[in-house]
């Protein structure tokens, strides 16, 4: 039987952020993430991490294995808009389905019965429940990787070797040594000898440049 995830004791008791340490592996450990599995991979993360509020600090993806270093902020349901939820539903769901919630919502929004304004507030935790949440996050960024591997490469069944592990890690001095083993990864593995050169980790993506350097300047200063 699957144990329950161990999270920040503070948790829905506390208005305030955790951080984790995770890691999944290939299943066998399989050396099976090319340059372009691992480009689509970290993708995937991207998104993911704008649509559930979560923020990435450090991440690498390794041929066989990737670890991520990850902020989860307390809810903040309460303070997101109808508009902001579209906005982050965009990034997953067709321009047809979004603009249905959104019809959805707004006539939701403008009912003065009370079914009118808990079919609102359902329709809202339908998508913010998985927001916000370790869980959630790397549960569908691994389901959807999975899937868009198999269907590359003609397969079906697990990718993953097993539940991702999880250690919470304390905010200072212990996350900046955890930030730095991860960005580390490829030079452990003689891959290479400078982690700016390995374009599949959070150090290379941050002295790159552009929308996705500035993210993981963001994560890198946050550490």
């Amino acid at each position: 039987m699957a144990k329950a995830r161990l999270l920040a004791p503070w948790v829905e008791r506390e208005r305030r952020s955790a951080v984790y340490h995770c890691v999944s592996r290939v299943i066998h450990r399989q050396m099976l993430l090319g340059d372009a599995e691992k480009e689509q991979f970290v993708k995937y993360m991207r998104m993911y991490e704008a649509f559930c509020g979560v923020r990435v600090l450090s991440f690498c993806v390794m041929t066989n294995h990737f670890h991520i270093l990850l902020e989860v902020p307390p809810s903040m349901e309460n303070e997101l808009s109808d508009e902001a939820l579209i906005a982050r539903l965009s990034l997953l769901y067709s321009k047809e389905y979004v603009g249905q919630v959104a019809m959805r919502l707004r006539d939701l929004s403008e009912s003065t019965t009370e079914n009118g304004r808990k079919a609102h507030e359902e329709l809202r935790e339908k998508f913010t429940r998985r927001m916000w949440d370790l869980g959630s996050f790397m549960k569908t960024l691994k389901q959807r990787f999975t899937s868009w591997y198999n269907a590359r490469h003609g397969r079906c069944g697990t990718l993953w070797e097993a539940r991702y592990k999880s250690v919470l890690v304390e905010n200072g001095e212990a996350a900046r040594v955890m930030a730095a083993y991860i960005d580390l990864n490829p030079i452990r593995a003689n891959m290479t000898k400078d982690p700016a050169k390995y374009r599949w980790c959070s150090y290379a993506e941050a002295v790159a440049g552009g929308d996705q350097g500035a993210l993981a300047r963001r994560g890198i200063a946050r550490v």
